[in-house]
């Protein structure tokens, strides 16, 4: 994995390239089961591993770890719950949400793992966390719960919003948030519904890493009306791919995570200038690729962007 990706983002595709099947320690673990459950007292779900968090009471103590779970708790109007982050929300939360990620209580970083000590100085009664942070099994056996979130398209992002709703007892603003963002991408879908287009896309993350088959990037590439070349070269969910598979794959749009890569670095890939991307000058930098590299409140904005980039001129 190319060092030039941002902690946040590189959380992530480490932790699936490491191992599909991590384990994270949690408080109260049952057997796997699909969906979330709950109850007035106590309160039952099932995270995106699949394992059982049983609170007491809905939590008023929350330590958020990652950008994309500081949105949704901001969402839902519970910034000042919020009794510590990680260094990664108040250095990478994109607006409209940066400002309030500013001058929360740090607990550190999560990369490559956090420290329980100060994470349990904090007093949290809920710990939000994703996959690839290591140390969280520490927090189980000082009965810390901890909910980890890892969606893997925009309905997993919905469901996301719903269990966070749960766990706070705030399900009437997540069931609203959640109606509104769905309202938002239907508007955007009948839109890319009336071209029949589906242009071929590459997107860099860095060190030709991108995205592949079932991920939250794969699936708005698909939603803004795009083909994924990740996805039909590899069944590897973030592959490396070289730069004689992209030019024999031809896309038509090559896009760039200017946190990780430059146009002009791309420009100089062997062969890139002779796809039909180069040819035609459509190797470009996605302007606010936190709105789409992180499974997270801005993909909304994100499939915007996308749309844009693939079908110039179809949203008014």
């Amino acid at each position: 994995m190319p060092a030039t990706y941002r902690p946040r983002f590189r959380f992530r595709i480490g932790s699936l390239l490491a191992a599909a099947g991590l384990l994270i320690g949690l408080a109260a673990c049952g057997s796997a089961a699909p969906t979330s459950s709950s109850t007035a007292h106590p309160i039952r779900l099932y995270d995106d591993m699949h394992h059982l968090v049983v609170l007491k009471h809905p939590a008023r103590r929350l330590v958020v770890l990652e950008p994309s779970n500081f949105e949704i708790v901001d969402a839902l109007g519970l910034r000042h719950d919020i009794v510590g982050v990680d260094t990664s929300v108040p250095g990478y939360t994109p607006a409209p949400w940066a400002k309030a990620a500013r001058g929360l209580p740090s607990v550190g970083p999560s990369f490559p793992g956090i420290s329980v000590e100060r994470i349990v100085a904090r007093r949290p009664d809920l710990v939000l966390a994703m996959t690839g942070i290591a140390g969280l099994k520490g927090l189980s056996t000082l009965h810390i719960p901890v909910l980890v979130l890892n969606p893997q398209s925009i309905n997993g992002v919905y469901r996301d919003i719903t269990l966070v709703g749960e766990a706070t007892g705030t399900e009437s603003r997540a069931e609203a948030l959640v109606r509104r963002m769905k309202g938002e991408v239907a508007a955007l879908t009948r839109q890319v519904a009336r071209t029949s287009k589906r242009p071929l896309v590459f997107y860099d993350l860095g060190g030709l890493y991108t995205t592949g088959q079932h991920t939250f990037l794969d699936s708005l590439i698909q939603m803004a009306g795009g083909r994924n070349v990740g996805a039909e070269l590899s069944t590897a969910q973030w592959p490396q791919v070289t730069d004689e598979q992209v030019v024999h794959a031809n896309p038509s749009i090559i896009m760039v995570d200017p946190d990780a890569t430059t146009v002009a670095k791309e420009r100089q890939i062997p062969g890139f200038l002779e796809t039909r991307a180069g040819r035609s000058g459509h190797i470009v930098a996605v302007a606010n690729s936190s709105y789409i590299n992180e499974p997270s409140l801005g993909l909304v904005a994100g499939l915007r962007e996308l749309i844009k980039i693939l079908h110039p001129g179809l949203l008014k």
